[in-house]
């Protein structure tokens, strides 16, 4: 079951369906993103994260697609494999990453990113927004 959350959540991102999105976090859900760029930080509440979120796109004028590989889920935490593309500026990065998921009662209460190459991430991200 919670395997089947975070694959609505990621379809819900790809369908730009911020009701369904927002519909499985937990209000107070944190969202941590690695790094030194001015995107990294932990965004804490819905609001906070799709603001975040559009922040993102933005930055990168949408272009960025993420793919999900695999999905594995326990009782309380879920790590899904996905493959991420971004671009900026013309510059392009690919990227697999690992996000860990924390979920109670059938919803996201915690997100920590780990990506896969943090220099690529850092020299695409760390521009002016």
């Amino acid at each position: 079951m919670n395997g089947d959350v975070v694959r609505q959540m990621y379809d819900a991102i790809g369908r730009g369906d911020i009701e369904t999105f927002v519909g499985v976090l937990d209000p107070g859900v944190t969202w941590t993103v690695p790094g030194q760029h001015h995107l990294a930080g932990t965004f804490t509440g819905g609001p906070a994260l799709l603001a975040h979120l559009a922040e993102v796109a933005q930055r990168t004028e949408g272009k960025i697609a993420v793919a999900v590989v695999e999905v594995f889920a326990g009782d309380g935490r879920v790590v899904a494999i996905v493959d991420v593309e971004l671009s900026v500026d013309g510059r392009t990065v690919q990227d697999r990453q690992v996000h860990l998921f924390e979920l109670r009662d059938g919803r996201i209460t915690s997100v920590r990113e780990y990506h896969g190459n943090e220099v690529a991430m850092q020299d695409l991200l760390e521009g002016p927004a």
